[in-house]
Order: structure tokens, then sequence, then C-alpha cells
């Protein structure tokens, strides 16, 4: 134990840089603090109940509410994709109480993921610069859409303020700003759209402490920059073929665009909902679902052949636990938002828990966060360092400062 308080935080920190260079060490880190969290939690039944009664007792209803249907559908068996991802989400639950030799675990990881930031920036520039136009979408050797996802997500936890930031990483929003530099080689539209949205956002909050006429002035640097931005040759050619083809395509009914993956997507959003209005309330479960979309899907069955997820959340989520699981899941981000709403009146780390969560859903409209490892992992590791920070700060005395 004396020996981890000292390894501990380098661990964490090594994840939140990992991450957004869509590196798989951040799985095998999350199982690390799960497995060390597990006695602690059972290692008396105060902490037990704690547990139960927290955030934490949401993600395990959903979890049970899930498994629960597998086994009523005889589904307990070792190829469920679905079993496999409740276990490790349930397992995940104890990451928070792992990390309880971390002194600090919310700053640690708020810094190890400006390092990831700006390792994601340099990793994108050096491959932009090795492939140059023949770099088609950059995608950390795996799938371009999760790359971004993380990349942004690492962005927004790095915005977090902190107290007395180490000289070479500074508070700013110039992490969500090198960001957007992999995501753009990304062309990934649902993270695209968010990118200038957040940065906005933050400028804006970080403006308030400005004095007027800088504030002023830097509004309309704000303007003049993104317009420049927007005249940039690479970014025209990028909004063109990544979203103004969608609307010539399927609103002008123009043909001159390849919408593949456009029709693919209606196909199994149409199929999924067909199969949902049978089974609203509790699903059919990952095993079955695509075989029913298929007999839903008629003469289109082969656009879906071979696929996984529905690339929806919601309809996913339906397909998968019915209407109850989907209202646990959104129950899960509600109770960590409420958690951090009333353990902080710190407004960087309200906007970035309301930042992340919202990322993540905007994300699931037309993508699959859930069942992804790196992403759970994540997800759980930012899950946990608020929860485990918290219950340090719940241990000073009411007079002492709840710092980051």
């Amino acid at each position: 134990m004396l020996a981890r308080r000292r390894i501990d935080l380098w661990v964490l920190g090594l994840a939140g840089i990992m991450f957004p260079l869509y590196l798989p060490g951040p799985v095998g880190i999350a199982s690390f603090f799960a497995i060390c969290g597990l006695y602690v939690v059972f290692s008396n039944p105060r902490r037990t109940r704690s547990y139960v009664l927290s955030a934490y007792g949401v993600v395990v209803l959903y979890c049970a509410w899930s498994i629960f249907l597998i086994a009523m559908r005889g589904e307990l068996e070792t190829g469920n994709r679905q079993l496999g991802f409740m276990l490790l989400l349930f397992g995940a639950t104890f990451i928070g109480h792992g990390l309880c030799l971390v002194r600090r675990p919310l700053r640690t990881f708020v810094l190890s993921t400006r390092i990831g930031s700006l390792a994601a920036f340099a990793v994108a520039f050096g491959m932009l610069m090795y492939h140059g136009h023949d770099l088609e979408r950059y995608s950390g050797g795996g799938n371009a859409a999760i790359v971004a996802l993380l990349v942004l997500l690492g962005a927004i936890v790095a915005t977090i303020r902190l107290d007395q930031p180490p000289r070479f990483l500074p508070n700013g929003l110039q992490y969500i700003a090198l960001a957007s530099f992999p995501i753009f080689l990304t062309e990934t539209r649902a993270v695209l759209i968010l990118v200038p949205v957040l940065f906005v956002a933050e400028f804006f909050f970080w403006s308030l402490g400005w004095r007027p006429r800088v504030r002023n002035r830097s509004y309309a640097a704000l303007l003049i920059g993104m317009g420049a931005l927007l005249l940039l040759p690479p970014v025209q050619d990028m909004i063109i073929d990544r979203f103004y083809s969608v609307y010539e395509y399927y609103v002008a009914g123009a043909n001159t665009y390849n919408m593949e993956s456009g029709n693919i997507r209606l196909t199994m959003w149409a199929s999924a909902l067909a199969v949902i209005k049978q089974h609203p309330f509790t699903g059919v479960g990952l095993m079955d679902m695509f075989a029913l979309m298929k007999v839903e899907a008629g003469s289109h069955a082969g656009m879906i052949d071979g696929f996984k997820h529905v690339h929806n959340f919601v309809l996913q989520e339906l397909l998968a636990n019915g209407v109850v699981g989907l209202v646990l899941l959104f129950a899960i981000p509600t109770a960590l938002l409420l958690t951090v709403f009333r353990q902080t009146s710190q407004g960087s780390i309200r906007r970035c828990a309301v930042y992340f969560y919202g990322s993540v859903a905007t994300f699931g409209l037309l993508h699959d966060p859930f069942y992804h490892e790196l992403c759970l992992s994540t997800s759980m590791l930012f899950f946990g360092c608020h929860m485990a920070q918290f219950r340090r700060w719940n241990m000073l005395t009411l007079t002492a400062e709840r710092k980051v």
C-alpha cells in the first residue's frame, strides 16, 4: 500500500495521456483500479452502503436490469457481447474507490489529459506532414470517429481550471483549439459540429472575468478569426464533402455524392423502429437484434449485413434493454451531474461534466460510444475521478477550501 501511494498517481496519469492517442492502455488501467477498489467497497458495511446509495448505485441498477433481461432470454453465455459489457461496466463502478491512494485524483486526470491533448495534436500534425495529401482520414490506427470523440473528451477535461497549475500546462482554452486539428483530420461530422460550439461557450465563460473593453475586443477577434477559418480552402472542402453533400443528396435530390453510409444508417434506423414497436419495454437483446432487423428490412437486408451496432444509442438501447433500460441509462449521467452540482460550486468542473456527457450523447446519435472498451473505460475513469475527489473533499473540515 505504501508503494502504491507513489505509483497510483502515475498510473492514473498514464491513462489520461493515452486515451486521446487511442491507445488501449486505459482499459487495463481502469481494470487495475476497479480490482483495487473491489476490496475497499466491501471492506466494511458503511462503505458498501455508501457505494450503493451514491451515483454508483444507478450504474449497478442499470447493469442489473440488463443482466436480468439477458438471463430471462436464456442468453447467459460467453459469446454474448452485451453480457460482457455489462459485467465490464459493473466492474468499472469500483474505479473511484480504487483511486483512494491518489491524493488529488481529479487534478492528476486533468493534467494528464492536457499532456494527452498536446500529444494528439503533435501526432496528427506529424501524420499530416508525413503523408501529405495522401492522408484521407486520421484514424489513430483504428476507428476515426472514436478517435475524434476521445480527443474531444480529453480536451474537455483539460479545460477544468486548476489551482496553481504547472507553468508548462497552464489553464486555458488552448487545449480545445489544439484538439480541433486532429478532429478536423478525422472528418467526423458528429464531433466537428461540437468543437466550435464548445469553444465559443467556454470562451464566453472565460471572458466574464475580463474587463469590458478587453471582452468586447476579444469577441470581435473571435468572430474575425472564425470567419477567416471558414475561408480556408481545406475547411471549405471539408464542409462541402461532409455537410453540404448531405443536404444536396437528401434535400435537394442531387445524386452526385456517395451517401452509402447515410443510406445504411437510415435502413438500420427504420428496421430498428419496427422491431422496437414489437418489444418496447424489454427490447430483444443484442444477440438477436440484427437478425430481427434484417427481417424488417426485407429486400434491403443486405445493406445492414455484418454490422454490430445501430449507430444510434437511443435506438440501440431500446433494442437491447427496452424503455426501462433507456431511462436507467440516462439516469447514470444525471446522477453524476447532480453529485457534481451538489459537491462543488466551481463553474469549470460543472461545465466540464455537462460538456462531457453532452458530447457523448451527441456523438451517440450517429455512432455507438457505449459498446467500445476504450470509450467505456474513459467514461468510467472520468466518473471515478470525480467521485474519488468528492470523497476526499467530504473528509475535510467545513472551513477547508476545496481545490483541484
